[in-house]
């Protein structure tokens, strides 16, 4: 249950719907049918890079790193995350708008991250809400905690560290559910909707936010450059096209009253420059790229940063369901 891919919103700007326009679907058909994002690794080249070494000296398996790698988070790779996934106070009432948070409600942060979503979720339910965070990172937890007590909200949140899918809630305990850029890296995405619909009372509402990455725009690079990028960075989602199959996904997992909607994260300042290095850092893991490339088109995007013609564009697929 990460977050990265997980949680970009330092800004949001108008709702869009790429789905809407012709140029746009075909386009993510070429991307999709040229492109090795989205396949799962053949048994050869699993073979001869099935496992890569994480700093610790664990063994991460090429066929499980989707879910692995936030399990446990290398340290360099844990304070970019944490950095990028920062919450502006004075913006998170708008941000955190479509999730739709009364007072009083007890709501589900499914990914919770280090807490920074948690904690603003806990003061819109106010003194006699409650937030629950699920992650299945432990360090992750223990900063949620934390960040909890920091914002004065530690009273109303309660952290749970779990090594599956599985919520440690009641049937019908829920509100509200939250699940922010977490469904693209789960083993299976049927199962984990089932879980959030059994912990929601009926009428509760579930709200899920992912990443689609033939949607992604970096400049300076080409096109056909950030579908290199991802496609070395692919064993790090299970599902990189999630955000175009999100609302299918909820209609599949019988939930009511499905909407849709697309917004984009626009980053022309560096905000999200760490997240390219991650995933350079997925693609050179297991040889999927090399080093040397990384470092190529991280200094292209370097000098665009430095002279003002950095853009990074990733749009943001929110689709709400009830029980």
């Amino acid at each position: 249950m990460p977050r990265v891919g997980r949680g970009y919103f330092p800004q949001a700007r108008e709702p869009i719907d790429p789905l809407t326009s012709p140029s746009r679907q075909a386009g993510a058909r070429a991307w999709s049918r040229h492109s090795h994002l989205g396949r799962r690794p053949g048994r050869r080249s699993a073979r001869l890079c099935a496992r890569s070494r994480t700093r610790r000296g664990a063994l991460l398996d090429l066929e499980t790193y989707y879910k692995d790698h936030w399990v446990e988070i290398e340290p360099e790779r844990l304070e970019r995350t944490t950095g990028f996934l920062r919450v502006d106070p004075e913006r998170a009432a708008a941000t955190l708008a479509p999730v739709g948070v009364q007072p009083g409600e007890v709501v589900l942060d499914f990914g919770s991250g280090p807490g920074f979503v948690s904690a603003e979720l806990a003061k819109l339910a106010g003194p006699s809400g409650h937030v629950h965070g699920v992650d299945v990172n432990a360090e992750f937890v223990a900063r949620a905690r934390q960040v909890a007590a920091e914002s004065g909200v530690a009273e109303r949140c309660t952290f749970h560290h779990v090594l599956d899918e599985r919520v440690p809630l009641a049937d019908g305990s829920v509100d509200r559910a939250y699940a922010k850029n977490v469904l693209e890296y789960v083993p299976d995405v049927a199962h984990t909707l089932a879980e959030l619909r059994r912990v929601l009372r009926p009428g509760g509402t579930l709200v899920a936010s992912d990443s689609d990455w033939g949607f992604v725009v970096i400049e300076p690079l080409e096109p056909a450059e950030v579908i290199e990028l991802f496609s070395a960075a692919a064993p790090a989602f299970r599902e990189p096209f999630m955000g175009r199959r999100l609302r299918g996904a909820f209609r599949g997992a019988g939930f009511a009253e499905v909407s849709l909607n697309v917004v984009p994260t626009v980053d022309s300042k560096g905000a999200l420059r760490p997240a390219i290095d991650n995933w350079l850092g997925y693609g050179t893991r297991f040889g999927r790229m090399s080093e040397a490339r990384a470092a190529e088109l991280s200094g292209r995007v370097d000098t665009a940063l430095a002279e003002g013609d950095y853009l990074l564009v990733l749009p943001q697929f929110w689709v709400t369901g009830r029980r």
